[in-house]
Parts: C-alpha cells; sequence; structure tokens
C-alpha cells in the first residue's frame, strides 16, 4: 500500500512539475511578447526628414532646371494628370478628359484643390499657366508647343485646342499648375515670391542654406498624408560632393542620383539601395534602306552577334540595364518580348548562312557584295565611341566586317537629320507615354517601314480600352522585333539610396521618386 502511495504520489509530483513549467513557458512567452511590443511603442519617429541639393537654381517649378528640386517639387505643386508607377495616366488636378475631336480635349478640374494660402483652384489658373509656359522657353515648352488656344468653359472646365493630332497628347499635361491670382499683375518670370502650390507641402521659408517645406495639414487627399513627417528640410550645397559627405555623416536621410560612382563618395556601410530604370536608352539605329541593311536577315544575325551584357560589363561596370526594347523601362503596355536576342554567334551565322550568304576569305559574301557595314557615332561621347569599338570587334570575331566613323556633333546632327548612315549609335531621353511615332511612324529615324504596323499605330492613337491596347502593342513589339530596325543596347540605371534610420516604402520610378511618401518615416 505504501508503495502504491509513493507511485501516486511521483506521478502527482511529476504532472504538477509539467503545469508549472507550461505556465512559466507560456508567462515567459507573453512577457517576451510585451517587450516586443513595448520595443516598438518606445521607437520614436523624427517629424522631419532632411535632404540636400546642389547646384541649386530656383524653386520655381517651371523655371528650376534642377532635377532634385523637380523631384521634390511634385510634394508642392500639382499637374493636372500624374503617371503611377507602371506609366499609366492617373487624376491629379484634373477629374476626367475627353477627346472630342483628333485636336480637341474637354478637361474637367477637381474644383476641392486648394493653394496653400486657402484660395481656390480655378480653370483660370490652367489657362494661365498654359499661357505662360508658352510664352517663354523653359522644360515645359514642349508639352505646350501644340496648344493652339484654352478656353475657359466654366469655373471647372477647360477646353484646349490642337494645332494638330498629338497622339498620346494628354500625357504632355503634366506640368505643375500655377496660380493665376498669386501672380497677377506681375511677371511671373521676374518674381521674387515663392510660388504657392495645391499640394501636400508647403514652401516656409528659402535662405542661401536652406529649403524649409511644412505639411499642409488640409491637403484634400487625406490617404496621401504623411502623419508624422511635418517638415522637409532640403539643405543646400555648393556641389554634389558635399551632399554626399553630408549624407556619409548622417545628416541627409534619402539621396537619388543616376550618378554611378557614388560608392566611392560615401561607402557601402549604413544605408540601403533602390535600383530603377532610368529615362536614357541606348541603341542602334539601322537604316532599312541600305543596299545591305535593308535585308531584315542580316539585322536579326547583327542582333545576335551582339554581346550586350560584354557591353553593359565592361563599358559600364555594371552600372546601366541591358535593353531590347525602349518600352522596357516600366510601362504597363510593354509585355514580355516575344524574340530573346540574347548572344548567339551561332545563331547570327546560321540566319546568314540559310538567306544567301556564304564565309569564305574571312568574310561574308552574297551575289558579289561583301557584308561590310559602317557604324557613325558622335565623337564627343566617349563611352558611345568605346561601345561602337566593342560592337566592332564582336562583329568581326562572326566575320562582319565594321568601320566605326566618329562624328563631331555637327556632322552627327546632319546625319541623323538627314538619316545619312548605315548604323548610327545613338539614345533617346524616354518620354512617359508608349508613343512609337519616333521608332516606327512617318518618317522614322530608320526608314523603317511595314504596312501592318502602320495600321495599329493609326488604330492605337483612339483607343483607350487598356485591355485592347496591350494587345495592340503585343502585336506591335512581336513585328518589330522581328524585323530589328534597332538593335536595343542598354538603359541607365538609377539609385534611391537610403539611411538606414529610414523606414517605409520606398519605389522610386523615373517619374516620381517620392512615390508612397506617405508611408515614410525615420527614427530619431
Amino acid at each position: 500500500m505504501k508503495l502504491r502511495k509513493g507511485r501516486v504520489f511521483g506521478v502527482l509530483l511529476v504532472i504538477t512539475i509539467v503545469i508549472g513549467a507550461a505556465i512559466y513557458i507560456t508567462n515567459k512567452n507573453q512577457s517576451s511578447k510585451k517587450a516586443v511590443v513595448n520595443n516598438e511603442e518606445e521607437i520614436k519617429y523624427s517629424e522631419s526628414i532632411r535632404l540636400g541639393v546642389s547646384n541649386y537654381d530656383t524653386f520655381n517649378p517651371i523655371l528650376t532646371k534642377n532635377s532634385v528640386i523637380l523631384n521634390i517639387n511634385k510634394l508642392v505643386y500639382e499637374p493636372l494628370f500624374e503617371i503611377d508607377s507602371h506609366y499609366k495616366l492617373k487624376p491629379c488636378l484634373a477629374k476626367e478628359y475627353a477627346k472630342t475631336s483628333i485636336t480637341t480635349y474637354i478637361i474637367k478640374i477637381d474644383n476641392s484643390a486648394k493653394w496653400s494660402d486657402g484660395s481656390n483652384f480655378t480653370a483660370e489658373d490652367v489657362k494661365y499657366t498654359i499661357n505662360t509656359i508658352k510664352s517663354s522657353d523653359n522644360i515645359y515648352s514642349e508639352n505646350v508647343k501644340n496648344i493652339q488656344n484654352v478656353d475657359v468653359i466654366d469655373n471647372e472646365t477647360i477646353k484646349i485646342t490642337l494645332t494638330e493630332e498629338t497622339p498620346f497628347f494628354e500625357y504632355n499635361l503634366i506640368f505643375p499648375i500655377m496660380s493665376e491670382k498669386y501672380y497677377r499683375n506681375e511677371n511671373f518670370y521676374t518674381s521674387s515670391k515663392n510660388p504657392i502650390g495645391t499640394g501636400r507641402y508647403k514652401i516656409d521659408s528659402i535662405t542661401n542654406n536652406q529649403i524649409v517645406l511644412s505639411k499642409v495639414s488640409e491637403y484634400r487627399k487625406k490617404e496621401i498624408i504623411n502623419k508624422n513627417i511635418n517638415k522637409i528640410y532640403i539643405n543646400i550645397f555648393s556641389e554634389i560632393g558635399e551632399v554626399y559627405n553630408s549624407f556619409k555623416l548622417g545628416n541627409i536621410d534619402v539621396l537619388n542620383t543616376s550618378r554611378t560612382q557614388y560608392k566611392n563618395y560615401i561607402g557601402t556601410l549604413g544605408y540601403y539601395v533602390k535600383e530603377y530604370n532610368g529615362r536614357e536608352y541606348d541603341f542602334l539605329s539601322c537604316n532599312c534602306d541600305d543596299y545591305i541593311l535593308k535585308e531584315t536577315n542580316v539585322r536579326k544575325a547583327l542582333n545576335y552577334a551582339i554581346d550586350k551584357d560584354n557591353i553593359v560589363s565592361n563599358v559600364y561596370n555594371n552600372e546601366y540595364y541591358k535593353s531590347n526594347y525602349f518600352l522596357d523601362y516600366g510601362n504597363s503596355l510593354y509585355v514580355a518580348e516575344p524574340i530573346e536576342y540574347n548572344y548567339n554567334t551561332e545563331k547570327a551565322k546560321e540566319i546568314l548562312n540559310n538567306n544567301g550568304w556564304r564565309y569564305s576569305n574571312n568574310c561574308w559574301r552574297k551575289n558579289g557584295v561583301i557584308l561590310n557595314i559602317t557604324i557613325s557615332v558622335n565623337s564627343s561621347n566617349k563611352k558611345r565611341v568605346q561601345v561602337a569599338n566593342v560592337i566592332k570587334s564582336q562583329l568581326e570575331n562572326i566575320g562582319i566586317i565594321v568601320n566605326v566613323k566618329e562624328l563631331n556633333d555637327a556632322e552627327y546632327a546632319y546625319c541623323l537629320a538627314n538619316k545619312n548612315y548605315q548604323i548610327l549609335l545613338t539614345g533617346i531621353y524616354n518620354g512617359y507615354s508608349a508613343d512609337l511615332n519616333y521608332f516606327y511612324g512617318e518618317n522614322n529615324i530608320a526608314n523603317y517601314t511595314n504596312d501592318e504596323v502602320n495600321k495599329i499605330i493609326n488604330e492605337i492613337n483612339n483607343i483607350t480600352d487598356d485591355k485592347v491596347l496591350k494587345e495592340k502593342y503585343k502585336n506591335i513589339i512581336e513585328l518589330t522585333l522581328g524585323d530589328s530596325p534597332y538593335i536595343g543596347l542598354y538603359r541607365n540605371k538609377c539609385s534611391m539610396i537610403v539611411s538606414k534610420k529610414m523606414s517605409g516604402n520606398f519605389e522610386p520610378d523615373n517619374y516620381n521618386v517620392f512615390d508612397n511618401f506617405e508611408t515614410w518615416n525615420r527614427e530619431e
């Protein structure tokens, strides 16, 4: 009996220990969770962030030519339309628009918007801004060059009449709108006033060393107001090296740059980087009227024979992106490429062989013609000259004879304007719209013609259905990649450099580096 009692006691003791351990572990876990919660509660966020700018000219969004100020201006001033991260147009100060003829647009504005001085935004402000931009040369002159008239229909409606049909004209309406009343009776271009805006922040002060912006708490779009950041301090420096040094010392929180050598200034510690596609796109334009390059399969063979990865690596130290098509910067109308021109010399040779070219005596021949091409390049662009010579070496490795012709600035401009070349190494600064006319429209720089492509281009000018547009663009991309009038090479890489004290959703693009700004915070 005593033995049984002992066993019972032992079992009870074990149960007691197990229950006690479970309670201890549970309490410990709860304490740990509380500690985590408490740590989160203890994080204090600053009411400000600090930015930096060099070579400052003016904060006026129409007059400035400083890219940093142009980016920051998107927090202070607003356009009729903005562009989202997929490069789709979205309303801002405009609520909607209608294209009533090939040269006429009716736009309804958002009359709930207010200027930072409390006055109402009106249709007269839009008319005033367009006429002001047209009156002098500035960075938005190109946006309004085809506008003939702006008529105010009523306080919230304007009519814009163009001199000629302009594909994707609505994408031009992304310039900041200025207040007509604020500048009434004075010269906009010589005014010493700090311009007011309708955005989330307004100018508090501008001195020789610093610009201070403050939050507009009455801003109409409550969902994109940052609840913590009340002030933005923009420190002014004479040189970019000083900006980098200030960031390295912890006095600047966010940098945005297209410079590839920033690590030489700030090292590699204490920050993280968000890279994104830039707007500089370089390519080879093949003159489709040339006696050799009019043959599609020659152009395709060249495309396969050029090692773009090698160019990006050896010429640009992997600080550029390989690029096969001018829409691959994030545009929603750009779909996966149906033809991948990955470096493949055997494929290039196969294409030539299958189309009557024969390799003998170290070169390709067909009907007595030697495959001998000239690549023209602007001599003042040293990187492009280097690229041209790399391409020469790559093509000659498979027996294609190449001459590199270096042109001075005047010769290059003439060559481009008159299409007086076989192959031209050139580039563009991508627009935001998916306008195809520069590359495939009438009088394009490659003398390229394709009746089916022309037909689709004429159709898309009046299509608003996104699904239909995507299908049309898919067809164009497939057709033009197959024809290879242009050989895409690379595009520049931009970087947002963010202090590790910052938190939030950092998703910059080449239209707006302050996308998702409402999520940004700086830990004190």
